[in-house]
C-alpha cells in the first residue's frame, strides 16, 4: 500500500488528529450572509442562475451577491436536479465527479479512512478546501477542522457552488484551493418522503436511503419553518468479493504482479543476525522465502466500509418587520462506520526460551548456539501475525451538532446587516478489537518450568499463559485471551463563530452600475480533544496504532471588507467594466499572530456576447488544532529500504550509505527485513507552525452568444503557488533526502536526514522513522478550467407532450503542472505530479478529467446519460520499473430514467457503470486494494432505485 504525499496532506486528521492514529496492515510490510430562498433561483439552459424579481442571488464567493457568469473567479455549480439524477445516496460520490476536485476519502476508504468523506479541491489536501453550508462554517469531524461529506443529506441540497482559487479574504483560513458551499433548501412548505436504494451487480454493497421533509409558512408568509430527517444504511464489502482485491499483489521484478503480502506471518518469522527463518507448526525452523511465505491481508480488509447515519436538520426565520429577520437552523448527525484490518501483527525484539517445550530439538539447538551469555534467553526480532485473536476491528460512533442563531434586515438607506452566532460540536468515540498488549505477549514469551515439570510464565501475574508463537496456530485460546486488549478512545472538536456585517449593494453609481460594499467581523474559537485510554497512550496496544492525546485550541479574531465598484459600461469595446477587491486582518492566539489576505479582480464585458476575467488572491492556512497539538503516533506508511533493493549492491554510492548506516555489506541487496514495503514511522503536532500562505491568479473568458441562445462557455486559466507548506516530510521523502535516488545517481542530497531513519539492531530495518509536522517545502499547480452549457428546445414530443428539450453539459480540467517539493531546502526533490501516479504523487493527476452529461426531457419522462473521462497516467518513479508503469485512459458511462407517474410523484432508476469497468489492478504498494479505489471505481456495475412524493 503506497501512502502518497496526498495521504499526508491528511495527516493530521487521520494519523495525529482526534478520530485516533491510523492503522497498518503490518508493522513492517504492507499496508456569511443566509442564503436565498430556493425559489429565488433556478439554474437555466445554459447554467446561469436566474433570480426571481426582487430577490438577489448571494454567489459563493463573494457576500455582495451577483450572477455566477459574472464573478471574477471561476464558479461551478450543480443542481438539485443534476445531483437526483446521480442516482447517488451520499455527497461524496456526487462531487468525485466534477474535474475540480481530486478524490480524498471515501467510502473505499478503509486504511486509512475513519469511515469518513471529504472535498479536495485541485488535489491539494481537504484541509486546504473550505466546505461551507449556507455560506457559513459547518460542524467539522476532527481536531484537523474538516467537513465529513456523510453529514450532508444530497436530498436537502438546493445547490453547490463549487469557487476555485483562494477566498481567505471573503471567507478566512482554509480557502487555500477554494470553497465548496452547500446551498440547502427552505421556505418549504408541505411534506416530501424519498428513498433511495442501490446495489451493485454482484449483489453486494446495498445502500438504503430514506428521508423526510416537512415544513410549513406562517403568519401570511413571513416565516417559515422546516425540519428534515434522513437515514442511510450501507452494507460493506470486504475485499475477498472481488477477484482484483482478494490477494495482496507485488511486483515480481520483472514486469509482472504475483502473490505478495505481509512479512509478519502466522508462523513467525524471526531474524538472528540479520537472517531471516520461519518457524513450522511443529517447532522447526525453515528458511523464510518473502515471495512464498508472506501472509495474504488482503481479504479482510473492507472494500466498501460499512456505514449507518441518522440526521435531523431544523431551520426557521421569522420577518418581524424589515428591520428585523430572525432565523435558526439546527442539525443533529449520528454516524457510525466499521473499519476491519488483518489479524494483529506483532512485531519487536522478543526473549526467546532457548529450552522451550513449544520448540523442536533443531530449534532449540539453534537458539542454544545463540545463547552467548548462557542465560537460557536469545534476543531476537519476530514478526507474527496473531491470527488467533482475530481480525482487528475499529467501530467509530460519532454524534455532532451544530446550531445557529442569527438576524438580518434593512436599516435604511440600503444598508442591510446580518449578524449571527453559531455553536458546532463533534464527539467520536472509537472502540477496537483485535488488540494485543505487548507486554503481556512478552510476559507470556518469557517461559520457565514448575516443580512439575510444566512449561509456566516466568512471571505468573495476571494469570500469564505460556504464548505458544512458534508455528501457526499454536496460540491456545487461553493464550490469546491473556495477551487480548480492549481500547477505546474519544475525541471532540468544538467551533465558535460570532459573525456581523453590514452591507451596502447601492452605495453610489458612477453610471455603469451602484456600488456595492461589506464591512464584518468575525470571532471564531476552535477547540479540540483526543483521549486515549491507557493502553493506547502508554503505547502498549498493537493492532491500532498507539498515539498520545492532544487537548487544545486556538482563536482568531477578524475584520473584513469587501468592495465592488463598476466603472464604465456602455462604451465602444466596454459593455461593463467591474473592479473588485477584498480585504481581511486576522489576528490568532498562535505563533501565527497578525495575518493579512486580500484579492482583487476585474470583470470587463467588451459586448453582450463576450466577457473577460481575472482575480489575484493572497490566501492563509492556518494551523489546526491537530497540526498544533498533537502527540506522537505511529504510523506505517508504504515506502522501500533502498539497501534492500538490487541496485544497492551494483552502485557504489548507495552501497556506501548502506554500510553507512548501519547495513552489514553480506546483507545489502538482500530482504533482510522481510520484504517490507512499509516502515514504521513516528508522527506528531508542531506548535510553532506558522500559517501557510498562497497566491492564487486566475484569467478567463465568458461566451454567452446572442446568436446562440441558452449557450454558454467558461475557459479560465488558474495558478495557485503556496508557501510555508504544513505537512510531513513523509517517509519516502526522508529516504530520498538520505540516499538519494536513481535520478542523482544515489548520491545523498542531504545525508543528515538519515538520523531521522534509525534501524533495528537485529533486523536492520529501518523503524521508527520521525517524520513530525513542520512548515516545509510547496506546491505550485497550475491548469485549465472549461465548462460548455447547452440547452436545445425540440419541436417534437412523446408521452403526450407536444415538445421536448436536449439539455447539454462538458466540464473539464486541463492539469497543466502540479510541482510538488516536499523539502524547500532541496529543489531537487521537487517532482511534477501532473500526469503521474505513484510512490510520491499518491492517487493519479490525470492530465485532462471530464464530465459530461446529455439529458432528454419530454412530457413525463426524463433519461440522462453522464459520461466521465480521466486520460492516461504514468508512474512517477524513473528509477524503478513496476509492474505497471502506466494506466490507460478511463471512460465510464451512468444512464439514468426519471419518470413523473403523476404530480408530486417521482420515480427514477438507473445504472452507473454501465459497461462493467474494472479498475487498473497493480501491486499493493500502490494506494490500497490493489489499485486507486478513491479514482476508479472498484465495485463494478451497480444498479438504482428511488421514488420521491410531495403533498
Amino acid at each position: 500500500m503506497r501512502l502518497d504525499f496526498r495521504a499526508r496532506l491528511l495527516a493530521s486528521s487521520l494519523l495525529l488528529g482526534i478520530a485516533g492514529p491510523a492503522w497498518a496492515q503490518t508493522a513492517d510490510t504492507t499496508p456569511a450572509e443566509p442564503a436565498a430562498p430556493a425559489s429565488a433561483v433556478a439554474p437555466d439552459a445554459a447554467g446561469q442562475a436566474e433570480p426571481a424579481d426582487g430577490d438577489t442571488i448571494v454567489v459563493t464567493g463573494s457576500r455582495l451577491g451577483g450572477e455566477s457568469l459574472r464573478q471574477a473567479s471561476p464558479i461551478s455549480v450543480v443542481s438539485a436536479k443534476e445531483i437526483a439524477l446521480s442516482g447517488q445516496i451520499n455527497v461524496e460520490s456526487v462531487l468525485k465527479d466534477l474535474p475540480q476536485l481530486i478524490p480524498s476519502t471515501t467510502a473505499a476508504s478503509n486504511n486509512p479512512g475513519g469511515g469518513v468523506a471529504t472535498a479536495d479541491l485541485r488535489g491539494l489536501g481537504s484541509t486546504r478546501t473550505l466546505v461551507l453550508v449556507n455560506n457559513r462554517r459547518y460542524v467539522a469531524y476532527d481536531s484537523n477542522q474538516v467537513v465529513d461529506l456523510n453529514t450532508i443529506p444530497a436530498a436537502l441540497i438546493e445547490r453547490v457552488d463549487i469557487v476555485t482559487g483562494g477566498r481567505s479574504a471573503v471567507y478566512g483560513s482554509d480557502a487555500i484551493s477554494g470553497v465548496v458551499n452547500f446551498v440547502m433548501k427552505k421556505d418549504f412548505s408541505g411534506v416530501a418522503a424519498g428513498a433511495n436504494y442501490r446495489i451493485n451487480e454482484a449483489g453486494d454493497g446495498g445502500t438504503f436511503n430514506g428521508n423526510l421533509l416537512i415544513g410549513g409558512n406562517f403568519e401570511d408568509g413571513r416565516g417559515n419553518a422546516t425540519i428534515y430527517f434522513d437515514y442511510t444504511k450501507r452494507n460493506g464489502i470486504l475485499q475477498s468479493a472481488r477477484d482484483y482485491s482478494r490477494q495482496a499483489l507485488v511486483d515480481d521484478g520483472a514486469g509482472g504482479l504475483i502473490a505478495g503480502g505481509s512479512g509478519s506471518i502466522e508462523g513467525t518469522r524471526f531474524a538472528l543476525g540479520g537472517v531471516n527463518r520461519k518457524f513450522e507448526t511443529d517447532g522447526s525452523y525453515t528458511p523464510y522465502n518473502a515471495s512464498t511465505d508472506a501472509y495474504n491481508y488482503a481479504p479482510s480488509n473492507y472494500l466498501q466500509v460499512p456505514q449507518q447515519r441518522f440526521l435531523m436538520s431544523a431551520q426557521t426565520h421569522y420577518e418581524v418587520s424589515p428591520a428585523l429577520n430572525v432565523y435558526a437552523e439546527g442539525q443533529l448527525i449520528n454516524n457510525r462506520v466499521k473499519n476491519q484490518l488483518a489479524p494483529t501483527p506483532f512485531t519487536g525484539s522478543v526473549a526467546l526460551d532457548v529450552d522451550s517445550s513449544f520448540l523442536s530439538p533443531s530449534s532449540q539447538a539453534l537458539l542454544r548456539s545463540r545463547d552467548t551469555d548462557g542465560d537460557g534467553y536469545v534476543t531476537s526480532t519476530i514478526y507474527r501475525r496473531l491470527t488467533e485473536v482475530g481480525a482487528r476491528v475499529s467501530s467509530l460512533d460519532n454524534t455532532a451538532y451544530r446550531a445557529v442563531l442569527g438576524a438580518n434586515g434593512d436599516i435604511g438607506g440600503g444598508w442591510n446587516y446580518d449578524a449571527y452566532y453559531s455553536y458546532a460540536r463533534t464527539r467520536s468515540t472509537e472502540t477496537q478489537s483485535g488488540n494485543v498488549s505487548r507486554s503481556r505477549v512478552l510476559q507470556a514469551l518469557r517461559t520457565t518450568y514448575d516443580a512439575s515439570g510444566n512449561l509456566v510464565c516466568s512471571d505468573t501475574s495476571n494469570g500469564c499463559v505460556p504464548l505458544n508463537i512458534f508455528g501457526a496456530g499454536n496460540i491456545s485460546a487461553a493464550a490469546a485471551d491473556f495477551i487480548t486488549i480492549p481500547a477505546q478512545n474519544t475525541s471532540t472538536i468544538s467551533e465558535q463563530v460570532a459573525s456581523a456585517s453590514i452591507s451596502n449593494r447601492n452605495l453610489f453609481d458612477l453610471g455603469a452600475g451602484p456600488v456595492g460594499i461589506v464591512f464584518g467581523t468575525e470571532y471564531r474559537r476552535e477547540h479540540g480533544s483526543y483521549n486515549p485510554d491507557f493502553a493506547l497512550s502508554s503505547g502498549d496496544v498493537v493492532g491500532f496504532n498507539a498515539g498520545e492525546g492532544l487537548s487544545g485550541g486556538y482563536d482568531v479574531k477578524e475584520a473584513y471588507t469587501e468592495l465592488a465598484v463598476p466603472l464604465l459600461a456602455n462604451i465602444p469595446l466596454i459593455k461593463k467594466l467591474e473592479v473588485n477587491g477584498a480585504y481581511r486582518y486576522s489576528y490568532y492566539s498562535t505563533a501565527a499572530k497578525s495575518v493579512n489576505t486580500y484579492s482583487g479582480g476585474v470583470v470587463w464585458s467588451l459586448i453582450d456576447d463576450l466577457s473577460l476575467r481575472g482575480q489575484y488572491s493572497r490566501a492563509v492556512r492556518a494551523p489546526t488544532v491537530s497540526d498544533l497539538y498533537s502527540g506522537s503516533s505511529q504510523d506505517f506508511p508504504a515506502a522501500t529500504d533502498p539497501c534492500t533493493t538490487a541496485v544497492a549492491v551494483t552502485n557504489t554510492n548507495l552501497n556506501a550509505s548502506c554500510v553507512s548506516t548501519g547495513v552489514p555489506a553480506s546483507l545489502i541487496g538482500t530482504a533482510y527485513d522481510g520484504g517490507s514495503t512499509q516502515i514504521q514511522t513516528v508522527n506528531g503536532g508542531n506548535p510553532a507552525l506558522r500559517e501557510e500562505t498562497s497566491d492564487t491568479y486566475t484569467g478567463g473568458i465568458v461566451l454567452q452568444p446572442r446568436f446562440l441562445p441558452r449557450f454558454s462557455l467558461t475557459v479560465d486559466y488558474y495558478k495557485i503557488k503556496i508557501a510555508n507548506y504544513i505537512s510531513t516530510v513523509g517517509t519516502t521523502n526522508l529516504i530520498r533526502a538520505c540516499y538519494g535516488d536513481a535520478d542523482n545517481g544515489y548520491t545523498p542530497y542531504n545525508a543528515s536526514y538519515c538520523s531521522s531513519l534509525p534501524r533495528d539492531s537485529n533486523s536492520y530495518a529501518i523503524t521508527d522513522a520521525v517524520n513530525t509536522l513542520a512548515n516545509t517545502g510547496g506546491v505550485t499547480t497550475r491548469g485549465v478550467d472549461f465548462e460548455a452549457r447547452y440547452g436545445l428546445p425540440l419541436g417534437f414530443g412523446a408521452f403526450g407532450a407536444e415538445s421536448s428539450k436536449l439539455d447539454f453539459r462538458v466540464s473539464g480540467t486541463r492539469l497543466i503542472a502540479f510541482n510538488y517539493n516536499p523539502l524547500a531546502a532541496i529543489s531537487d526533490l521537487t517532482i511534477n505530479c501532473a500526469g503521474k501516479f505513484g510512490q510520491t504523487c499518491g492517487n493519479p493527476y490525470a492530465k485532462w478529467r471530464l464530465s459530461s452529461r446529455t439529458t432528454y426531457s419530454t412530457g413525463p419522462v426524463t433519461v440522462s446519460v453522464l459520461y466521465r473521462y480521466l486520460s492516461p497516467v504514468k508512474d512517477d518513479d524513473s528509477g524503478t520499473v513496476y509492474a505497471v508503469e502506466r494506466i490507460k485512459a478511463y471512460h465510464y458511462f451512468d444512464l439514468t430514467a426519471a419518470f413523473d407517474i403523476k404530480p408530486g410523484f417521482t420515480w427514477s432508476v438507473g445504472v452507473n457503470n454501465i459497461f462493467d469497468k474494472q479498475p487498473p489492478i497493480m501491486g499493493d504498494n500502490q494506494q490500497q486494494a490493489n489499485t486507486y479505489p478513491s479514482t476508479y471505481d472498484p465495485y463494478g456495475r451497480a444498479f438504482f432505485v428511488s421514488t420521491n412524493v410531495k403533498f
